[in-house]
């Protein structure tokens, strides 16, 4: 079957979207149940293949402190390889905890890949990557959130 960019940028939308809105197991619903993730550009120790229930519990966990976050992704480029759809994206979040004394944003601009798969006729997330390339405000502002998040 043939997807759409605007089918495409659909999906990787409501994502962020769901993520701002912190509906987590909506956002979930994009997902195979078992996803490849690549945050090693954000700290995170290595490559992981995990069940989208612990993405999603992650997510929850570093998302939630925040007072406002905003993730606009546009995609810029699809590619077909094999049975996977590759996705090229450009990306911008921005986030938000008022009264930190170190600083109350932190944006980060950079490139997503995703890989999508249809799975029984819909399109599912199987892969994620993100490649940070500017962060700006208060860097440490994601341990905050984290840590409101875990009291």
């Amino acid at each position: 079957m043939e997807y759409t960019q605007d089918q495409i940028q659909d999906i990787i939308s409501f994502v962020a979207q769901k993520w701002d809105e912190r509906l987590f197991e909506q956002a979930k619903t994009k997902f195979h149940s078992v996803v490849e993730i690549d945050y090693t550009s954000l700290g995170a120790p290595s490559i992981t293949q995990d069940p989208i229930e612990t993405l999603c519990n992650n997510w929850k966990i570093v998302l939630s402190g925040f007072d406002k976050t905003v993730h606009t992704v546009k995609v810029n480029q699809i590619e077909q390889e094999n049975d996977l759809i590759v996705v090229h994206s450009s990306v911008n979040a921005y986030h938000f905890i008022a009264h930190v004394e170190e600083g109350e944003e932190w944006t980060l601009n950079g490139r997503y890949v995703h890989k999508l798969k249809s799975i029984d006729g819909t399109l599912k997330i199987v892969y994620m990557k993100l490649q940070v390339e500017e962060q700006k405000g208060n860097l440490k502002l994601i341990m905050e959130s984290t840590k409101r998040t875990m009291q």
